[in-house]
This record gives structure tokens, C-alpha cells and sequence, in this order.
């Protein structure tokens, strides 16, 4: 009798245990993507402000992103600050359960962020990508990403910066919303937000094959026009 009892409650527990667990929300598939704007960016007038708190090191930073300079003329990818604030282009997330994946159309850029980790492995090198970390906060997709190599353009960033990313539904459930906070000691003294970016789920495309001809010596004109240009 007192094995049965015990057998009872521990397959009670079972049920209690898998009846409160919350399936994690869906969020895979293609989307539409809006840019994120930011304080603290490419620009004539770019400053610290109440929302850059950048410093003289990352103003000096900035200084060294030339036209000529600029790895996106030479068709090679200018980390997340560029994916984060150069859209809209469809943007791809495959999900499983241990990782999600971002396909950017943009300089076909594949993050991987991993679910079931809580730091990086050892000897990770610095990328563009960085090395991702993802969490559910209840419906909230967290990223903290770290190991980024130094980027002076679009938004000046040194080796030091760590970002996180915050994925949730809109109430009406109809976009994917993005928020993003900056945090890199070296170059700015606080961290930072960018707006709010909006990504519409777009069933009928798909991610492009991205084509991308080198343009230093084919392009005319004012390089921050160009990159500021609405889309």
C-alpha cells in the first residue's frame, strides 16, 4: 500500500510538472523588416546627446569611417549594427529547440543563437556576428550577444560591445517587435537604445540570393546621402 501511495504521488508530479509547461511562442518564418533608427549613428551631426552617450574615444572612432574605408562598397558585411539599421530587407528566423536561427538577406548573414547555453565556449573568436546567447522571458525572446569585432561604421562600436535584443509579439499579434540596447564601455559612457523596429510576417517571400558587385570605383556622390536615403 505504501508503494502504490508513493508511485501515485510521484506520477502526480509528472502531470503537474507537464501541465505547467508553457509552450514557447512560434516566431519562425519570413518577414518584412523595418529599420531600428539610432541616437547614435552615421550622420553629419553626430554627437553625444541625451540618447548617444558616446565619448571622445568613439567620436574619434567614428572619424575613421571613411567612404573609402566603408566594407559594404567591397561587398563584405558590416556586422549588426548595418542589419539592425539597413533594412527593411527580409530577414528569415528558422526555430528549433535548441537554437534559432536569423538569415538576413542583407549579405546573406546567418546568426545562430543558442538556447540551451549560458556562455561561450572557450577561445570564441571576436566576428561581425558575434556569438549569441538566447533566453525565453515568458513570450519575450532575449539575445545577448557578445565576442563582436571592432566597427566604426554605421554605428562605431569597439571589441568590447555586447548587445541584447528583445523579440515580442505586437498586442494584436500581427509583428514581430524588436528592441535592441547597445552596451560597449570603451566608446560610450551608458548604454543606449534603438527605436523600436517592426517585422511584418510576409508568408509569400523569401530570402533572395544576395548578389553584390564591388562599387568603390563606381560610386558618385554624397555617402552619407546615400545611406540615410529613406527606402
Amino acid at each position: 500500500m505504501i508503494r502504490k501511495t508513493l508511485f501515485a504521488a510521484a506520477g502526480a508530479v509528472v502531470i503537474l510538472a507537464s501541465c505547467s509547461t508553457t509552450p514557447m511562442p512560434d516566431i519562425s518564418g519570413v518577414y518584412r523588416s523595418g529599420r531600428a533608427d539610432t541616437p547614435c549613428g552615421r550622420g553629419v551631426n553626430f554627437a553625444r546627446s541625451p540618447d548617444c552617450p558616446v565619448n571622445e574615444r568613439g567620436v574619434a572612432a567614428f572619424a575613421r569611417a571613411t567612404p573609402e574605408t566603408d566594407p559594404g562598397l567591397e561587398c563584405v558585411a558590416d556586422g549588426l549594427s548595418r542589419q539592425f539599421t539597413r533594412l527593411p530587407r527580409p530577414m528569415e528566423i528558422i526555430q528549433t529547440d535548441d537554437k534559432i536561427i536569423l538569415h538576413y538577406e542583407y549579405f546573406d548573414v546567418w546568426r545562430e543563437v543558442h538556447l540551451t547555453r549560458d556562455s561561450a565556449p572557450p577561445e570564441t573568436p571576436h566576428t561581425l556576428a558575434g556569438f549569441s546567447l538566447g533566453r525565453w522571458d515568458g513570450d519575450t525572446l532575449v539575445v545577448d550577444t557578445s565576442h563582436l569585432v571592432e566597427n566604426v561604421h554605421t554605428i562605431p562600436t569597439s571589441a568590447e560591445t555586447t548587445t541584447r535584443e528583445w523579440y515580442r509579439w505586437s498586442e494584436d499579434g500581427s509583428r514581430l517587435l524588436l528592441d535592441v540596447e547597445i552596451t560597449d564601455p570603451a566608446y560610450y559612457d551608458a548604454p543606449f537604445m534603438l527605436a523600436t523596429a517592426e517585422f511584418t510576417p510576409n508568408p509569400d517571400d523569401y530570402i533572395a540570393q544576395f548578389v553584390c558587385t564591388p562599387q568603390s570605383e563606381l560610386f558618385y556622390g554624397d555617402i552619407n546621402a546615400f545611406f540615410e536615403q529613406e527606402p
